[in-house]
């Protein structure tokens, strides 16, 4: 499915194997090359049960026209892409296996189905335990949760399917997609559904990552309350009409999206300022850093000119070059993963990440 956002240049990266997964509270994508390509196969992160008495018939349609589901407890569960199509015919909401960036806690069928959403965009592997970096966010600070279960269950769902997995770092991912020009050194942000990722580095290294819990969904769930409106009709109106550019004349859910927006990008650049003042007032960068923006967050028009607004007022402790948007925000997670998994057998990250940027294609 493209989605009519996607770039496409032309490089030589035959013969490269690994692949990238991108495993979001939204959307669960992988990436990997194909002759001189380097395609993007996605899937929705979310699942929809329908009523089912175990009529082999629902099945055959499912199987004939490519429908994903799961059956579980007698039970069946539409999994991936068509689960919208469902929810709206129904009138009923879809419902996610992730929560917060992790496998949910309160949804018992949360395993079965990220495990179908992962084998459906990884497939096979095209060599023996082909390499597969996969996307994982940094311990929250403003949440009591750590990340092991959902790394080690990920790992385990990649090894059964025949890989040899790694975890990367969802924002470090970010920077390795986008910032070769730079040595991949700046901060990388990715503003998701669940979460939002940040990740300060130089040349490649970490200095320091972390997430936050205020995301995508906060700001929905927050504006949803404050205008008495349906947290669907937010989301839609936030994904599809919203433009940060405009101050003046809003619509009511517009301009609470706007206020909600505001406070998301403070809190995060407040919590970036702490992690530099620990880090002992932020370290002695030879030149301004870059920062990067992506996930579907960050999507509406306006979105990188609004963060370096709040940016200055909030006088940042460390000086920034530029304030940009990732290439293909929804895509640059996974396409940096791509980047590490390559670069294992490359040993250098800078070819590995402009071989990286061939053909751009995104296959359903």
């Amino acid at each position: 499915m493209n989605n009519g956002n996607e770039e496409k240049e032309t490089k030589d990266i035959k013969g490269q194997k690994g692949k990238g997964v991108d495993i979001g509270t939204v959307f669960v994508k992988c990436a990997y090359t194909d002759s001189d390509e380097v395609i993007f196969k996605s899937q929705r992160n979310a699942f929809f049960e329908v009523e089912y008495a175990g009529f082999t018939i629902t099945k055959k349609i499912f199987d004939d026209r490519g429908i994903k589901y799961v059956i579980k407890d007698d039970k069946l569960y539409v999994v991936g892409n068509d689960t919208l199509q469902f929810a709206n015919i129904f009138n009923k909401e879809t419902r996610r296996p992730l929560s917060n960036g992790v496998i949910s806690s309160t949804e018992k069928e949360a395993l079965p189905i990220v495990e179908l959403l992962i084998k459906s965009v990884v497939g096979e592997p095209a060599v023996k335990d082909e390499i597969v970096y996969f996307s994982v966010p940094g311990e929250p600070l403003d949440a009591d949760f750590n990340i092991i279960y959902h790394i080690k269950t990920l790992e385990g769902f990649l090894k059964t399917l025949g890989y040899t997995p790694k975890p990367i770092n969802e924002a470090l991912a970010v920077i390795l997609s986008e910032l070769a020009d730079k040595d991949f050194t700046g901060i990388g942000i990715s503003f998701g559904g669940g979460m939002v990722n940040v990740c300060l580095s130089f040349m490649s290294v970490p200095i320091f990552k972390f997430s936050v819990i205020r995301a995508g969904d906060w700001i929905d769930q927050q504006v949803a309350m404050a205008v008495d409106e349906a947290a669907t009709r937010v989301s839609a109106i936030k994904e599809f009409s919203l433009n940060l550019s405009r101050e003046k004349e809003l619509g009511k859910i517009e301009n609470a999206l706007s206020i909600y927006y505001n406070d998301l990008i403070g809190y995060v650049i407040e919590h970036i300022k702490q992690e530099l003042d620990k880090a002992g007032g932020g370290p002695a960068m030879a030149k301004p850093v870059t920062i990067v923006l992506s996930g579907g967050t960050s999507l509406p028009k306006g979105f990188a000119h609004r963060f370096k607004q709040i940016l200055d007022h909030l006088k940042f402790p460390i000086p920034v070059g530029e304030v940009r948007m990732a290439a293909q925000p929804l895509s640059s997670v996974a396409k940096g993963a791509l980047i590490a998994a390559r670069s294992e057998g490359d040993n250098s990250q800078t070819s590995a990440s402009n071989r990286a940027n061939g053909s751009i294609l995104e296959r359903r």
